[in-house]
């Protein structure tokens, strides 16, 4: 049986404790791991008066003082029917030696069993009345624009207001595209932007979209040209790229088309098609005079023409010079803390595999349905949330935010959001001292809409919320009433 089996064992053992009080249920899926993996746990017995005996414990931290999970790829095998069958008598053993005792098997179980960050669901009920009813008197009136969504490790559903309501998400949308690009993609990831020479001596640049190149990278390539030979003439260089109809989501305003915020997304940008506070129209135009002048301080010419994206090379072509982005960390740190457009969109588009929007957003939907979270009246338009064609709930990102945290690279990700009061987004989010340090998240504005989806670190665990606001007249001062009353009410017990 594969490990994945293992563990869904061991978490049907463990699943009956997940409807004891909070205290009772955390740390369980760490533990779990940690039982799957062969490793020893914190256990605690009693000796002969009474007193608690803690036993040996390991495991890996990870920030915020959580047990990370055991990665997949790292649990050893355990015994199987076929590894329990009783072993002959080895030829080194005395006559007479009994074979050795084999381990109980662990029973069958179906294949292609989920991954366990998948098995941690919410609950369906509210079990943290105190809690709901805080919320809902800090909503008052306003409660029916408002989704609100609060959960524990493990899945339990400590408060929620319209959960399943859809609602425009506005930038809570690149918790999705940047979750998807680590998990598909890994944080060491690196996009290319690669110059080849085509064996007629045409030069073809192809890239990935990577909002760091610029001038800089330009001059590299041009130096790796002089030296195959180009230091005279004129070159010929071919820029595969989008149409411009695919630069912008069908439903950008064209105001918003202006300014850097909404700035074209194509495959060959530079600076991320942003000249300071406004958009580059013509990426490919504006790539070309680049080019131009610092092939033309090398005494060489330079014409260019555009060809389709994904064209192929042709037979012979040889690779001249490469420029790599920053780590896909770095990448997703910039959508997250500083919300920026052009990175998300660019993430969703690697991600998914797809620079085809319409792909790209089918494809992350149904990455979303692989991952057993709820996607009922989701709607993916892009990958910024600055179009107001999407449509998410707050149960989706508290799921996701809860599925992160038991993801391989989930640290990484949950590192690359703002910081509550201290930077990014958030680093004016509110005079509370009491909120200060205490959270992650990812913020969202457009007009008429404000969002927050994070991880709260509590005396008690983690708390997983999701806010979203479509027409409320103060979300900013009711989103923090709420998460102060979610750090009151941290060690809720079960109450229905």
């Amino acid at each position: 049986m594969g490990h994945q089996g293992k563990r869904a064992v061991l978490l049907g053992l463990v699943l009956p404790f997940l409807s004891m009080p909070a205290s009772y249920g955390q740390g369980l899926l760490e533990l779990l791991d940690q039982m799957a993996d062969g490793g020893s746990t914190m256990m605690m017995s009693r000796d002969s008066t009474g007193h608690a005996v803690p036993g040996a414990a390991t495991g890996r931290a990870v920030p915020g003082g959580v047990v990370a999970a055991t990665p997949v790829d790292r649990i050893p095998p355990l015994t199987t029917p076929e590894d329990a069958a009783s072993p002959a008598p080895r030829s080194g053993d005395p006559p007479g030696t009994a074979p050795q005792q084999t381990r109980t098997p662990w029973p069958a179980l179906p294949q292609h069993l989920p991954p366990l960050a998948a098995l941690v669901r919410l609950e369906s009920h509210v079990s943290c009345a105190p809690l709901q009813r805080e919320v809902l008197t800090i909503l008052g009136s306003e409660h029916p624009v408002w989704s609100v969504t609060v959960a524990d490790p493990a899945g339990r559903l400590m408060a929620d207001v319209n959960g399943q309501v859809p609602r425009i998400p506005a930038s809570n949308q690149k918790l999705i595209s940047t979750a998807l690009a680590v998990d598909r993609l890994g944080v060491n990831h690196r996009l290319k932007t690669s110059l080849w020479r085509l064996p007629n001596g045409t030069l073809r640049l192809e890239g990935e979209g990577d909002p760091g190149f610029g001038p800089q990278q330009v001059t590299r390539m041009a130096t790796a040209l002089s030296g195959h030979g180009v230091k005279t003439g004129t070159v010929t260089m071919e820029f595969e790229e989008l149409g411009p109809s695919n630069w912008w989501p069908a439903d950008w305003h064209s105001a918003d088309r202006n300014w850097d915020y909404g700035a074209p997304v194509t495959r060959l940008a530079v600076s991320a098609n942003s000249s300071g506070d406004y958009a580059i129209y013509d990426p490919p135009k504006h790539l070309a005079g680049i080019w131009s002048q610092v092939l033309n301080r090398q005494g060489v010419g330079f014409a260019w023409a555009e060809v389709p994206a994904n064209s192929p090379n042709p037979r012979g072509s040889q690779l001249i010079h490469e420029e790599l982005s920053r780590p896909l960390q770095s990448l997703v740190t910039r959508a997250n803390t500083e919300s920026h457009n052009n990175t998300a969109e660019v993430l969703l588009r690697v991600g998914s595999g797809s620079w085809n929007l319409s792909q790209a957003s089918q494809i992350t939907l149904q990455w979303l349905k692989d991952k057993n979270l709820p996607v009922d009246g989701v709607t993916i338009a892009d990958g910024s949330g600055l179009s107001r064609s999407n449509r998410s709930t707050t149960r989706l990102y508290t799921s996701l935010l809860l599925t992160m945290q038991h993801h391989a690279h989930g640290g990484d990700w949950y590192q690359t959001m703002a910081v509550a009061n201290r930077t990014g987004t958030l680093e004016r989010f509110s005079s509370s001292p009491s909120l200060t340090g205490k959270f992650v998240g990812k913020t969202g504005t457009i007009r008429g809409v404000k969002a927050l989806s994070g991880r709260m670190d509590t005396p008690h665990g983690h708390r997983f919320f999701s806010l979203l606001a479509n027409g409320s007249a103060e979300p900013r001062s009711r989103m923090v009433d709420i998460l102060e009353a979610v750090l009151r009410h941290s060690s809720c017990p079960r109450v229905f």
